[in-house]
């Protein structure tokens, strides 16, 4: 089920606190937060996030639309609550290359193939995204991939 953009303002903070709270079990499991600093204010900013690990790498998706994710370009440096502790991580923002982002998105949504929703993928008969729904998504969508800092 899609959460209404603007209900964000209220379920993003609820989901800030749990993740810092020794419930964090509840929801670790998938989401996390990520903290990084915005490139034009200076300010340190906290969103939670749906996450999948893949090996070393921690990724999550977002959409063009959204501006936090650009914070991030040129490599940035962050902080991850993930799994009720804090790491110090690098990440990575991937948009505008669809091939790479169709293998990421088709990972993705086979863990979490609600998510689709927030692409505006359609499923066929057997829960696979539609080929030209993931097609246009693929031009839409940004990875942000994380991986230890050193």
């Amino acid at each position: 089920m899609k959460i209404p953009e603007p209900l964000f303002v209220i379920v993003n903070p609820a989901v800030r606190l749990l993740l810092a709270s020794p419930l964090h079990g509840l929801a670790s499991k998938s989401l996390l937060s990520i903290t990084y600093t915005g490139r034009r204010s200076g300010r340190r900013y906290t969103t939670p996030l749906r996450y999948m690990r893949d090996g070393d790498v921690i990724r999550c998706f977002t959409s063009r639309d959204t501006s936090w994710w650009r914070n991030l370009q040129d490599e940035q440096d962050v902080s991850l609550r993930i799994a009720g502790s804090v790491e110090a991580h690098l990440a990575e923002v991937i948009v505008g290359e669809p091939d790479t982002i169709r293998a990421r998105l088709v990972a993705y949504f086979e863990m979490f193939p609600r998510d689709t929703d927030y692409h505006d993928i359609r499923l066929d008969a057997n829960g696979k995204p539609l080929p030209q729904d993931l097609d246009r998504a693929c031009q839409d969508a940004v990875v942000v991939e994380m991986r230890r800092a050193r």
